[in-house]
């Protein structure tokens, strides 16, 4: 399972960067909600997409063959899908505390995952559940694992 921790400071270089370059399109896009027509600002989509460089970022929010979704409706096709997942497997159980998860539930514990991320740890049987980082930590701690080591472990 992959962590990913905003860096606040590299963050806001990268808006600073972001606004300079702005500056420079002449026609820069202004953005619409594909669904429901909210506008979007690109430097939410920045921090939604902070691994994109913001070379691609522009390239994407600038071409016409992409449309985008504000935060909402995103949301919803999220739990479009989780009801996908849900209609396939619709618990597991925590490895730790034996707790009985639904794909909800687990994806609010892990609101960091993207779908794909999401589905695949979901449907791989194999792959260890937990229900919080609480159970994740005593799972590995009892079987004499450092939490250093808990992130490539997890993977497996």
């Amino acid at each position: 399972m992959l962590i990913k921790k905003l860096n606040n400071a590299t963050l806001w270089n990268k808006i600073q960067k972001l606004r300079e370059i702005i500056k420079s399109i002449d026609n820069f896009k202004q953005r619409k909600c594909w669904n429901c027509s909210k506008e979007l600002n690109i430097y939410d989509f920045l921090s939604d997409n902070v691994d994109l460089t913001l070379e691609y970022l522009i390239k994407l929010w600038q071409t016409d063959l992409v449309e985008f979704h504000c935060c909402e409706c995103f949301k919803n096709l999220k739990i479009k899908e989780l009801e996908k997942f849900n209609m396939q497997i619709d618990t597991r159980t925590c490895s730790f505390c034996k707790k009985q998860l639904n794909i909800y539930e687990y994806s609010k514990y892990y609101n960091y995952l993207k779908i794909g991320e999401l589905k695949s740890i979901w449907f791989d049987e194999n792959h260890k559940i937990f229900c919080d980082k609480i159970c994740l930590r005593k799972f590995y701690n009892i079987k004499g694992i450092s939490p250093t080591r808990i992130k490539k472990i997890s993977k497996n």
